[in-house]
């Protein structure tokens, strides 16, 4: 197979046109595009795909008299931010996919007066692939509209008129924040902004790789100030030792946008000279698992005595597969003292040399792409990059011969084109036991009284710890006076151990740089981050700092609180507390896995948090955005991507078929057949799709990614249980749709397709096990593990004959030896689902606490990502993510058991009122509807159950006694229940 062609703008010039045809329903709305009298613009530049370039525009323009409205239409490849008169007014865009690429509508009449204003907008192209993005070129457009009260109109767009110039302060060559996200934040005050110059049109709009623009179809978010709860610690913590550098390598390896595929090869090589002088020592080299060369030898350990003189250190960068690869990390550290210089030209201030490999061997696969390709093909491009690793290994250089061996090839690291690690410096952070920190009020930044002092330390660097006693996410906003050249690294964490140990997020840079300038420094961060400990650390300090201000303004979806849930029992309160904070978290634009690791639309996250958001805030307008998100993946894909808009084009089938779920639970919430008539053919193409993939038995059989749950099910094969059971439920969602649009045929092939799949799972029934297996592998052979999941999973679709039902049942209350459990609450909302629906309900209360109470335990403010021990997580604490959406089940299902509500009818207007007291004394509370709110409170005494209900009018409530009240007394809104 020929390298697959680069992923650039005539690619998705032709998606897009195949989408026009093929889905005439999303055809372009010219009535939008002419709307637009702006142009795409950015500064000048030789190319306009460059790695995190960022630029300032303006414009200032007269407003003759009183402005009545004024309105602001924004976007930008790859995000915004807005100010008009100096006042933030937003970030943005929107995430969407190019052919049909979102801006803001934002009014902005608050900021506007009579006479001069000005409009400054600070865009950043992040010219590399993300889980949010796929950026296109650098590009900015924006208008603002404004009718004043003598009946003035005034258009102002983005043209050559606009004034514009580069932000060279946010340091262009940071590393990526991490594979999900885009670039690291470093932001040196010293470097003064340029001359602005007339900005370059680069596009009229109906021109540009940004087609079919549509206006964004959620909220804005919140900008609410946050002040920490408390300060926790100040530590002295000790000075690193050594150098660290970071080269983004991804940039140098290709000439357009690097997408996040695991299957996108970095390679090359790194070289610098190490002068020991005239003395011996010792040095260590960390590159990350790469492969290192000094002198053409490699150590144990890479940790190599030197003679003294001059040597060369070679890291060959072997680790040439992983979308964590985008940058390369090297660290020095010499028991004597070293000088860098480069060995191509000697020069001591650009010391690094970069050497590219051989162009044949930059492969770049989308992750389903490679997994559906041949097991040789697969092996022939792996040999084709580890010969060419071998070859250039085959002679490492040395000093003397460096030249003229790979002096043509090498190329000048710039000092610019690389930055130091902080993220490293704080993930190894060493506080002094014995040293006193010299921070003197620590405690009234959170009143804002009065500045916190911080000296200087002559054993290290300072550290201020701070407590913002929830889980939160937002943009670190500061005002520090100091003086010119001290370095604040800020970095959050979700988790810091009873013992102390501090939690740090893996390969997650979640933090940022700020290198002052002489005098006061005010600041709000570009990125959002989320933590509930904030760390800060004051570098290169030789004089007291003034910390006058530090906030963080949290950035979030605009819920509206309108469910809720008390009872007698303070623990259910509190869990269902902790699982509504973190749904909120996990709102932005769309429904999030979570705030920190993240923050990216996974699609079968984001059906379990709609269904949560129906409970507890009753928000449609997200969910239907994420769904469509998801469709619009179809128009690329084979299968639903697993996460979107995104660089990582990979497929987990569960979640394509979450996805097929979701759109039925969106129309039960909403009645909304318009746009069901929209989706469903979208919803026929995955299921057709998925049939396509059919094995000799009849069952789906992919080599996708085949997950369900982080717990040890045995899916690393192409034919896996769940997914087939999973198949069966989205087929149940397709089917109440096509008799809802009555559309006739799709619906006789679903129910075809639906009976092929249950005979076919239904025949590999082990009868010694009395259960599904987990998996069929190569060759037929049935696997020996069997889990939870296919007992739950065959009970909620309606797989399992009605003879084997009760055997099933039983497992989901003990499960016998060697079946695999449960590993996180994501999972469990499929065993509460069956267990409701098995009429287990007080089962699903007690298996609540059991599953939630150890969160609680530990003082945790959101719910986790998984069960302490789980898989995916085994190291000392108790989960990786502390904030993950896809947990709050205990919303959902508190207010259908214990509150009793539960919707009958779609649209919110019909509700049955049957609450299960589940040994509990009273309950109250309220879930989010369509029309609004459903409210019921419940007491119990002695033998009389006094239930009140109420809700909107126009909706129907209907109370139904339950098997849990039986021989009670009750009495439902002052009338005794026959």
């Amino acid at each position: 197979m020929d390298m697959p062609s680069n992923r650039g703008i005539f690619y998705w010039l032709c998606v897009a046109a195949f989408s026009a045809m093929m889905f005439p329903g999303e055809a372009q709305d010219m009535s939008s595009q002419n709307e637009w009298k702006a142009s795409w613009i950015w500064a000048q530049r030789d190319a306009y795909m460059p790695y995190n370039d960022t630029i300032e525009a303006r414009k200032s323009f007269e407003v003759p008299d009183a402005a009545v409205s004024a309105t602001l239409k924004i976007t930008a490849d790859t995000r915004y931010r807005v100010y008009i008169n100096d006042s933030w007014v937003n970030d943005g865009p929107s995430r969407s996919w190019p052919q049909q690429y979102q801006y803001d509508r934002i009014d902005v009449s608050p900021h506007i007066h009579a006479g001069t204003n000005t409009i400054r907008i600070i865009a950043k192209y992040f010219g590399i692939g993300t889980f949010h993005q796929i950026p296109q070129e650098a590009g900015l457009l924006a208008q603002l509209e404004i009718s004043t009260s003598k009946g003035g109109q005034i258009v102002l767009g983005t043209d050559e008129t606009w004034e514009v110039r580069d932000a060279a302060a946010w340091l262009r060559f940071a590393p990526k924040q991490s594979v999900q996200m885009g670039p690291f934040e470093i932001y040196d005050a010293r470097i003064a902004p340029g001359s602005f110059d007339k900005a370059v049109v680069r596009y009229p709009v109906a021109s540009a790789p940004w087609s079919n623009l549509e206006e964004r179809d959620c909220p804005l978010l919140t900008k609410i100030p946050r002040s920490f709860n408390e300060a926790t610690a100040a530590h002295v913590v000790r000075r690193p030792a050594g150098q660290t550098f970071i080269f983004p390598t991804a940039d140098w390896c290709y000439e357009d946008v690097v997408f996040s595929n695991h299957h996108t090869v970095t390679t090359g090589a790194f070289a610098v000279i190490l002068d020991m002088g005239e003395e011996e020592g010792s040095i260590t080299v960390d590159a990350d698992g790469q492969t290192v060369f000094i002198d053409g030898k490699r150590a144990e350990g890479n940790q190599f005595q030197l003679i003294k003189g001059k040597h060369l250190l070679y890291v060959v960068l072997t680790e040439y597969w992983g979308h964590w690869r985008n940058d390369t990390e090297i660290r020095l550290v010499a028991d004597k003292a070293l000088t860098l210089a480069n060995p191509k030209d000697g020069s001591s201030k650009a010391p690094w040399c970069y050497i590219p490999f051989a162009k044949e061997i930059g492969y770049r696969f989308a992750d389903y792409e490679w997994a559906l390709m041949s097991h040789d093909e697969q092996e022939r491009v792996e040999r084709h990059i580890r010969q060419t690793l071998r070859d250039e290994m085959s002679k490492p250089p040395e000093v003397a011969t460096f030249a003229d061996e790979l002096g043509g090839r090498a190329q000048i690291v710039q000092p610019e084109e690389t930055t130091p690690a902080p993220h490293y410096l704080f993930k190894n952070r060493e506080p002094l036991s014995g040293v006193t920190a010299p921070v003197d009020g620590c405690e009234s930044i959170i009143s804002g009284e009065s500045p916190v002092t911080v000296s200087p330390s002559p054993s290290g660097d300072v550290e201020i710890v701070y407590d913002l006693g929830e889980q939160s996410v937002g943009y670190y906003d500061f005002e520090l006076e100091a003086e010119e050249g001290l370095v604040l690294d800020i970095f959050g964490v979700e988790y810091i151990a009873p013992d102390g140990s501090v939690q740090h997020t893996e390969r997650y840079r979640n933090g940022m740089r700020y290198i002052c300038v002489e005098g006061n420094n005010r600041f709000t961060s570009l990125m959002r981050r989320s933590q509930r400990y904030v760390f800060m650390t004051f570098r290169n300090q030789t004089r007291p700092a003034y910390l006058k201000k530090f906030t963080l303004i949290e950035s979030t979806y605009p819920v509206n609180e309108s469910g809720a849930f008390t009872c007698s029992d303070e623990r259910l309160t509190r869990i269902w507390d902790i699982s509504a904070h973190t749904l909120k978290l996990c709102m932005e634009d769309v429904f999030t896995d979570c705030p920190l690791y993240e923050q990216t639309l996974w699609v079968g996250d984001s059906r379990n948090e709609a269904l949560f958001n129906y409970t507890a805030f009753g928000h449609a307008d997200i969910a239907k955005r994420c769904i469509k998100l998801a469709a619009l993946s179809l128009d690329r894909h084979p299968l639903v991507q697993c996460q979107v808009p995104s660089t990582w084009e990979t497929i987990i089938p569960v979640w394509g078929f979450l996805w097929n779920i979701m759109i039925w639970d969106y129309y039960e919430f909403s009645a909304d057949r318009e746009f069901l008539q929209w989706v469903f053919p979208y919803a026929m193409k995955n299921l057709r799709n998925a049939a396509n993939f059919s094995d000799g038995r009849g069952l789906f059989s992919a080599p996708f990614w085949n997950m369900f749950d982080w717990s040890g099910i045995d899916d690393n094969h192409a034919t896996v249980t769940h997914n087939n059971m999973f198949a069966v439920g989205a087929i149940d969602a397709a089917i109440k749709i096509a008799e809802v649009l009555e559309k006739k045929e799709d619906g006789e092939w679903l129910v075809a397709y639906r009976d092929r799949l249950v005979a076919a799972l239904n025949t590999l029934w082990q009868d010694d096990a009395c259960m599904y297996p987990d998996s069929v592998h190569k060759n037929d052979v049935v696997s020996e593990k069997v889990s939870l999941h296919n007992a739950f999973l065959s009970l909620l679709f309606d797989i399992a004959p009605e003879n084997k039902r009760d055997a099933l049942a039983a497992y989901m209350v003990k499960q016998p030896e060697g079946m695999t459990p449960i590993g996180s609450p994501f999972a469990i909302l499929y065993l509460f689902a069956a267990m409701e629906k098995m009429e287990m309900h007080e089962a699903v209360v007690t298996r609540i606490l059991d599953a939630y109470e150890p969160m609680l335990a530990l003082g945790a403010t959101s719910v986790w990502e998984t069960f302490a021990g789980a898989e995916n997580y085994n190291g000392k604490f108790p989960t990786r993510s502390h904030t993950h959406a896809w947990s709050s089940a205990p919303l959902y299902f508190l207010n259908r058991i214990v509150l009793g509500i539960i919707p009958t009818a779609s649209g919110g207007l019909q509700y049955d009122i049957s609450p299960h007291l589940c040994g509990l004394s009273w309950a109250k509370g309220s879930s989010a509807g369509k029309v609004g709110p459903v409210s019921v409170a419940w007491s119990v005494d002695g033998n009389v159950l006094t239930v009140n209900a109420k809700t909107s009018e126009g909706v129907a409530l209907r109370f139904i006694r339950n098997d849990s009240l039986s021989g009670m007394k009750i009495l439902y809104n002052g009338a005794e229940v026959p």
